[in-house]
């Protein structure tokens, strides 16, 4: 518990020294335009996340073969890269390309796939209009 909360106050400083030695190679406005348009990514990232998510995790669960814990996580993950790239700072930024690597934890089988799975059967289509006797 020490060592996280040690990491999270030396956080704001790690960034800040990331910052001025970026600020010192590039310049100042160069780092500055690079911090605006990173929480911007992230703003619009967010943006476009309304429906996305719902939508990645149907198709997730209607594939039926194998899910995997971390492509469950893929709406959340996105959603935590878009904060990421709006706070200002590069190792914000690095842990968010991180999270947006596609990567796959151990996959786990939803059901069991069986041989007897197949349901055969026969139809007949009948159509109204032309079946009618005159």
């Amino acid at each position: 518990m020490r060592k996280f909360l040690l990491i999270v106050l030396l956080y704001p400083f790690l960034e800040i020294a990331a910052l001025v030695t970026l600020a010192g190679h590039f310049g100042a406005l160069a780092v500055l335009l690079y911090v605006c348009a990173s929480a911007l990514f992230g703003c619009w990232m967010l943006r476009n996340q309304k429906l996305a998510a719902l939508l990645t995790l149907g198709s997730i669960m209607r594939q039926g073969e194998a899910i995997s814990v971390y492509s469950l996580l893929w709406p959340l993950r996105y959603t935590l890269s878009g904060i990421l790239f709006i706070i200002p700072g590069v190792l914000s930024e690095i842990a968010a390309i991180a999270l947006l690597l596609p990567l796959k934890g151990p996959q786990r089988r939803a059901r069991p796939v069986q041989d007897n799975d197949v349901i055969e059967g026969e139809y007949h289509h009948v159509n109204d209009d032309h079946d009618r006797v005159r």
